[in-house]
């Protein structure tokens, strides 16, 4: 074997052993936002937040849908705002990966 493949092959296994969350399972979440008569809502953002620690967010597309990736199996807090730093439009609890597709409906 290479020195390089050895150095790499040691650096694998020192990253499991010291970093497990790298290795597991990653899981996402998607939907679409929708408003009145299921009319897509366009340019707000989804924020996912641990706790209060904010995780990840997405913008929603000109269709309403968003996705975000890299998430941990877990239970989520799930906001949509206009803004970053503004108020919660909407405020859903998600469970990954059960509701790995997760619609949202604005009031």
């Amino acid at each position: 074997m290479k020195k390089s493949a050895n150095v790499g092959l040691v650096l694998g296994f020192a990253l499991m052993i010291f970093c497990p969350q790298a290795f597991s399972a990653s899981s996402y979440l998607t939907g679409k936002v929708t408003s009145g008569q299921s009319v897509p809502a366009r340019s707000l953002w989804v924020m996912v937040f641990d706790g209060n620690r904010l995780k990840a967010k997405s913008l929603t597309g000109d269709d309403g849908r968003y996705y975000i990736g890299r998430l941990q199996a877990q239970t989520y807090k799930v906001v949509v705002r206009r803004q970053v730093s503004g108020s919660n439009l909407v405020s859903e609890s998600v469970s990954l990966p059960e509701d790995r597709v997760h619609n949202i409906r604005l009031p």
